[in-house]
């Protein structure tokens, strides 16, 4: 959910430039007001306003905005994060909501209100920074993000399709959080790059996310599980938010167990953000995403650089967007 309305690609301040700060309750609740025309939906606009003012995916992030004339005519939120790269932990920020009204489009404000966070991040010990970007990538590449492989993968569970190995067992998040923090860390350890998780963290997403089902993946002969995965289940798919495997066990039974289980559960399809490994495009259809492009930034002279880390950001699930 990134800047698919900023500024028109615009990247020049023209004329004054907003009044760029730190909003207010009154100002956060204005810039919610001004993203119902591109993340909006059912529900009334002050409905949705009032929910995102109590949302506690928003509540995460610092709102920046940029005001003319007490107006709020630019905002974003900026959501911290630490990520894993080169076996030390580096703090940073992920961007979301980049947002320009019409009236205020072609003047370069979006691009003076993420130069303004930056610095204010800057101050704070940011090393990264992370997006999803809605636009052309060319955007934020002219601010020194990097594009990521970012896919979709899509399947059409049916029956006898896939030998399953092992079973899924569902279970309670906030029940088991100490087992599925260890997991996911066992999972992620392998790739170059990954989102870190403390318990704030892990609590965040609960909260985040009550009406998903999470399940253990339990291979055939074993005692413990070898992954999990969490799933969003809708009247016409299951979307994938987030999974791991630990290293050595087999991607491939995993996602054949998954896949054979969504089909005794009647699921139209399953899958989502999915890397494209040798097991999932074995047992998915995997394209390119075209919007939430995965943009990472290494902001000091100190954070590292490696392209590895441009293919294994395609790791990065669902469940960490913003």
């Amino acid at each position: 959910m990134n800047g698919s309305t900023i500024d028109n690609m615009s990247t020049t301040p023209h004329g004054p430039g907003p009044d760029c700060h730190i909003a207010n309750d009154a100002e956060r609740a204005a810039a919610f007001g001004n993203v119902y025309e591109c993340w909006g939906d059912e529900r009334p606009i002050d409905e949705y306003v009032a929910w995102r003012m109590q949302s506690v995916q928003h509540a995460r992030a610092t709102w920046y905005v940029g005001t003319v004339d007490g107006v709020v005519a630019t905002s974003l939120g900026a959501y911290p994060i630490v990520l894993r790269a080169a076996e030390k932990s580096w703090p940073g920020y992920a961007i979301g909501a980049v947002h320009t009204p019409p009236e205020f489009r072609r003047r370069g404000y979006a691009a003076t209100l993420l130069d303004w966070g930056l610095q204010q991040q800057l101050a704070g010990g940011a090393q990264f920074g992370l997006l999803y970007s809605d636009i052309k990538p060319e955007y934020y590449g002219g601010m020194g993000y990097r594009l990521c492989d970012s896919h979709y993968a899509w399947a059409v569970p049916r029956p006898g399709d896939h030998a399953s190995s092992g079973r899924l067992e569902q279970f309670d998040p906030a029940e088991m959080a100490d087992g599925l923090a260890e997991l996911y860390v066992a999972a992620q350890s392998s790739r170059s790059i990954w989102i870190e998780r403390d318990s704030v963290y892990w609590d965040w997403v609960r909260g985040r996310y009550v009406g998903h089902n999470w399940f253990w993946w339990i291979d055939a002969g074993a005692d413990h599980p070898s992954g999990y995965i969490q799933l969003k289940s809708t009247e016409t798919e299951s979307r994938v938010f987030d999974w791991g495997v630990l290293p050595g066990a087999d991607e491939r039974a995993f996602w054949e167990t998954v896949l054979q289980w969504a089909a005794t559960q009647g699921v139209a399809r399953i899958g989502g953000w999915l890397p494209s490994s040798d097991a999932i495009a074995g047992c998915f259809d995997v394209t390119p995403r075209i919007k939430e492009l995965t943009m990472l930034s290494p902001l000091t002279a100190e954070a590292p650089w490696n392209d590895a880390y441009s293919t294994d950001a395609a790791w990065f699930t669902e469940c960490d967007h913003i």
